[in-house]
């Protein structure tokens, strides 16, 4: 997700669990999570009852994937194909 331009990684721990937070320039993150629900892919957006450390990263809100075992490479590499698409646009 790095590489896609107007994405921000939100905690970048080198001991980080499965979950990542992001936000992409140009949308609100209810309408990244709304356009990766349409393509099936279920994330959460919002402030994850972390404000004060959102706020921190002068945010109000992120998108989360959280990833497990039970997720395959094809998955990921569509959440990773419609961030990208959405950040083209």
């Amino acid at each position: 997700m790095r590489p896609i331009p107007g994405v921000r990684l939100i905690g970048t721990a080198a001991e980080k669990a499965s979950v990542m937070s992001f936000v992409l320039e140009g949308y609100a993150p209810e309408a990244v999570g709304k356009a990766l629900n349409e393509e099936g892919i279920a994330v959460r957006s919002g402030h994850h009852c972390a404000q004060p450390i959102l706020r921190r990263f002068g945010l109000e809100a992120t998108v989360r994937p959280s990833f497990a075992f039970c997720n395959t490479c094809e998955e990921i590499d569509r959440l990773v194909a419609v961030v990208r698409r959405l950040a083209r646009a």
